[in-house]
């Protein structure tokens, strides 16, 4: 009988080892998956739009208060903004936004973070500002792009993932 018992009680407890281990491999798998296709993309692509639109910034403008004084950009400045646009922040800016929606089920969050469906809104507001530019009209941006907060929250969401991805790696050695 105690023979019985203890096979029981072994069969028991190597389930519930085998349940725990599933469980680390799944939540692994996730994190694994959120880095791969969704928050390792996305911080490559932001960190190089973020260095081109610095680099930019610093070599062909001025700062944004001397901007809205003179109302605006110059002639050339226009022109170069909007070969910068066409040819190196927009089509970052449209990878950005496909990652996002072909991965947008692996956000840390319950629902997709506000700033990055701010951001898709200003990719496609860019999108009708395009238009405009090829038919020689001014083409205004009607959605702003949202600022440093947007490259701050993907650093910091894949710092996070990184971690608990080490956390997890460690809890199966």
């Amino acid at each position: 009988m105690t023979g019985i018992l203890i096979a029981v009680l072994a069969y028991v407890l190597n389930q519930r080892g085998e349940i725990r281990r599933s469980k680390r491999q799944a939540h692994l798998d996730r994190i694994n998956s959120q880095l791969r296709d969704l928050y390792g993309p996305l911080l490559v692509l932001v960190e190089a739009n973020e260095r081109t639109w610095d680099a930019f910034r610093e070599r062909h403008l001025a700062s944004r208060e001397e901007r809205e004084q003179a109302a605006g950009l110059t002639e050339e400045q226009s022109r170069l903004w909007r070969r910068w646009v066409l040819t190196v922040l927009v089509p970052t800016a449209r990878q950005m936004r496909d990652v996002v929606l072909a991965h947008g089920d692996l956000f840390i969050e319950d629902e997709i973070p506000q700033l990055v469906l701010d951001f898709c809104a200003h990719v496609s507001s860019y999108e009708v500002a395009i238009v405009e530019w090829e038919a020689g009209e001014p083409g205004d941006v009607l959605v702003r792009h949202p600022g440093k907060g947007l490259a701050r929250y993907i650093r910091d969401a894949y710092r996070s993932l990184k971690t608990a991805q080490a956390e997890v790696l460690r809890a199966q050695a």
